[in-house]
């Protein structure tokens, strides 16, 4: 996967919590469609927008946090 890739949540292995810094209206769940901002090495940025381009959630994945499906690169 890379920056740009199409991803979509198939189940989440770590609980993500809200916090101040978190962008968005809601934390990730399984289902979600999601777009890779940024890599990290091994860790993602990856935002989930609703259909106007408003982010939904911003959230660092770190390996192990997700499987994720790669839907268009």
């Amino acid at each position: 996967m890379r920056q740009y890739s199409v991803v979509k949540i198939k189940s989440l292995k770590k609980d993500f919590t809200h916090a101040e810094k978190i962008i968005g209206s809601r934390l990730p769940k399984v289902g979600d469609v999601g777009t890779i901002v940024e890599v990290y090495g091994e860790a993602f940025d990856i935002e989930c927008s609703d259909e106007n381009g408003i982010t939904i959630w911003l959230e660092i994945f770190e390996p192990g946090d997700a499987d994720l499906e790669l839907l268009y690169i």
